[in-house]
């Protein structure tokens, strides 16, 4: 008799009974919430072809086929795990005819390929909204207000939210003189000694010098307005001046800080970013953001703006919680 395997696979993920108690938990209390809020769930199909993906582009970028697990299927055509949840929903608002909104929520699993010894899964189960065709004012400020409520519901005690703007962001990399790559991976890694030694090789202007020195380090709003103000860059004058106004606008709910030095966790955002981190856990435990321009490749002219939470990040972190709670 062959010896049973009772491994799992690398890129399997694999939730423990009270991890799965937990998450239907979360889970009722945020169709509730989504239900209040007319959201619609939703259930795309788990497997979609390449081209969905493949085909787009946003900000003049396509999609990472090296992340998806792609398959041959008896027509001969090549089809992939669903990589987002994002863009079958786009696709489901650009078969609307009008123009009138809608408003989807999802609960399933998306499936990307990552690097080995880091740490991620590629089996990943996702919570999220998407919010087709409202005024931008409007959406952003109810995804906003609905990603803060989630996090009050989800159970972790540390929290903290962080806006941004991709087009802050591009403008940064603009600015850069064509130093994105190296900027970027500066940015993600928060590396502050690395950032001062890319600012000391470039002739920046003294005033885009004191803003990259400052991104990390200073979450003081009057600081930041003054760091960018000096620049008189009109794009980033205006990016930050509509981060202000959603940290004032939203403070009675939750304290916002602004995080100049975001980077869109996804190519497609385009404007406004946000995400929330919890001190038991070392990534993010939701993220989202507008996506406009991608609904163009369907023909479609909307704003769309939505977020997910990222429920295995927040299994292990409540578990880790009430771990050092049980310490105390």
């Amino acid at each position: 008799m062959e010896k049973i395997n009772y491994l799992l696979p690398e890129e399997s993920a694999e939730m423990t009974l009270n991890q799965v108690k937990s998450l239907r938990q979360i889970e009722g209390r945020l169709r509730k919430l989504f239900g209040l809020k007319n959201y619609q769930e939703v259930m795309p199909p788990s497997f979609e072809y390449t081209q969905l993906y493949t085909a787009l582009e946003s900000n003049g970028k396509t999609f990472n086929q090296e992340k998806m697990f792609q398959f041959i299927n008896h027509e001969g055509q090549s089809i992939t795990l669903r990589y987002d949840f994002t863009l079958p929903l786009v696709r489901l608002y650009s078969q609307i005819k009008d123009s009138t909104s809608a408003r989807y929520s999802y609960f399933g699993k998306i499936f990307r390929k990552e690097k080995r010894h880091k740490g991620r899964s590629t089996e990943n189960y996702q919570i999220g909204i998407e919010l087709f065709g409202e005024s931008a004012d409007k959406s952003e400020l109810e995804i906003l207000s609905l990603a803060l409520q989630v996090i009050e519901q989800l159970g972790l005690n540390k929290t903290v939210f962080e806006i941004g703007s991709a087009k802050f962001f591009q403008r940064l990399c603009h600015l850069a003189d064509g130093s994105t790559e190296i900027l970027t991976e500066l940015l993600l890694k928060k590396d502050l000694s690395g950032l001062n030694t890319f600012i000391e090789k470039n002739n920046f202007s003294k005033e885009l010098r004191e803003l990259l020195k400052e991104i990390f380090i200073t979450n003081e709003l009057s600081r930041l307005e003054n760091l960018v103000t000096n620049t008189k860059d009109d794009v980033l004058i205006s990016s930050f001046d509509q981060l202000k106004e959603f940290s004032e606008k939203l403070s009675m709910i939750k304290p916002i800080i602004i995080d100049l030095g975001m980077v869109p966790k996804m190519d497609y955002y385009t404007d406004l970013m946000f995400k929330a981190y919890s001190s038991a856990a070392n990534q993010p435990v939701l993220s989202g953001g507008r996506y406009d321009q991608l609904l163009s490749n369907f023909q479609k002219e909307a704003v769309a703006i939505g977020f997910c939470c990222h429920m295995d990040t927040i299994l292990k972190a409540l578990e880790r919680q009430e771990l050092e709670e049980d310490n105390d």
